[in-house]
Order: C-alpha cells, then sequence, then structure tokens
C-alpha cells in the first residue's frame, strides 16, 4: 500500500503534538495479531475449507461447461440446424448458471469471512483498550496498516494483546 502525503503528514504532525504534549503512544500488528491467535488461525482454517468447497462447485461447473461446448462443437455438422439452436441455447443458458453462481459464491464467501472475523476483531480491540488503558497509552496505532515507519520496542503492544487474547480464550473453555 502507499500512503500518501496528508497521512505522512498527519503521522508527523501528531508525532510533534504528542512529544509535546508528553502522551503515550503505543502501536499493534492486527496482521501479526490475526496470524498469531489461535481462534482468528481456526476462523481462517474454516473458511479456507468452506472456499475450497465453493471453489470445487465453481471449477465442476466449469467443466461441464467446457465439456458441453467441446461436445456442441464437435457434433455441430451432425446436428440439424433446429437441434443445434437447441444445444447452443442450452450451452448459453448454463453460461449464465454460472455466471450467477459464481458472483452468488464471491458474495457469500465475503458475508462469511465477514461473519467470521468480525468477532475477532472485536476481541482484538477490546483486548487492545484495555491494556492501552492499563498502561496509560494515549493512543494505540495499527503497524500493520503500513502506518508506523520507527517506535520503541516497549510500545509494541502486539504479544501482549495475543496473549491477552489467549489467556481469555482459555479462561472460556
Amino acid at each position: 500500500m502507499k500512503m500518501t502525503g496528508a497521512i505522512i503528514l498527519a503521522i508527523l504532525v501528531f508525532g510533534l503534538c504528542s512529544a509535546a504534549y508528553g502522551q503515550k503512544v503505543g502501536f499493534v500488528n492486527a496482521t501479526s495479531i490475526f496470524e498469531q491467535y489461535s481462534v482468528a488461525r481456526e476462523a481462517e482454517e474454516a473458511y479456507q475449507r468452506e472456499l475450497e468447497d465453493l471453489n470445487k462447485q465453481v471449477t465442476d461447473m466449469e467443466e461441464e461447461l467446457r465439456a458441453l461446448a467441446d461436445t456442441l462443437e464437435a457434433r455441430k455438422y451432425l446436428f440439424s440446424e433446429e437441434r443445434l439452436k437447441e444445444k447452443r441455447l442450452e450451452l448459453e443458458q448454463k453460461q449464465q448458471e454460472y455466471v450467477r453462481f459464481r458472483q452468488q459464491a464471491e458474495q457469500k464467501a465475503a458475508r462469511r469471512n465477514e461473519e467470521l472475523s468480525k468477532p475477532i476483531v472485536a476481541d482484538i480491540e477490546e483486548a487492545t483498550r484495555k491494556i492501552a488503558q492499563k498502561e496509560g497509552f494515549d493512543l494505540v496505532l495499527d503497524a500493520g496498516a503500513a502506518v508506523v515507519v520507527y517506535s520503541k520496542p516497549e510500545l509494541d503492544l502486539t504479544d501482549r494483546v495475543i496473549q491477552s487474547l489467549e489467556e481469555a480464550q482459555g479462561s472460556t473453555q
């Protein structure tokens, strides 16, 4: 991702203001949290399995379309004009069904990804908020969005958030 000049300017201005007023700023790497947090990994694995099933259905439909098109091409001289017209119409209808199915599959995958990730994001935000309040941080940024260029290691709350999430998950099981 490319940062725009406005974002860089905002970061510099905020950095100068926070230094002048003695605010405590920290950061987390949300991407890293998603990769390391067991609940997020399990959700990702479940999502990938569901995606594989949808992709298999899409692939099966593509193969069916290819076979129908090949058959039509190979036998077009054997069919009467009327029969050829019927077969072409059948192929066209199957292609339209395929396009609809693929669009619905993409929408279903996006909804499912949202369903799985929304509670995880809420948990991450809550754990981050608790740590930030407990340790007196005025602001916590997401380094995963490529906003933090440099920071003292002690300002990185990522591992503490992951630990807090895992501990909370262990207490709920």
